[in-house]
């Protein structure tokens, strides 16, 4: 090849199998890359959902506390009425 003398069929079959060889190591490696740095961003995106979820969920349970207390508040003052305008004259 190199000393000037043409290829043989043997010897490209050979040179080809090396390249490709070497292109599938190559191509194993970035794909062993890329699913890593997939998962990672999988993981980054669950964490970020997550801690948003948390706070979400907070929120809505300090919400549904003032609701509660809106809710015995008013109940206490549907009886106060109630007693009221049932009360007998004397």
């Amino acid at each position: 090849m190199d000393n000037g003398h043409p290829v043989t069929r043997a010897e490209l079959h050979v040179e080809l199998n090396a390249v490709k060889d070497e292109l599938r190591v190559e191509l194993n490696a970035f794909k062993d890359e890329l699913t890593a740095g997939m998962r990672q961003i999988e993981t980054n995106l669950l964490t970020a959902f997550h801690s948003y979820a948390r706070g979400v969920s907070s929120h809505l349970h300090t919400l549904d506390a003032g609701q509660q207390d809106l809710n015995t508040r008013m109940m206490a003052l549907e009886d106060r009425v109630l007693v009221l305008e049932t009360r007998r004259p004397s």
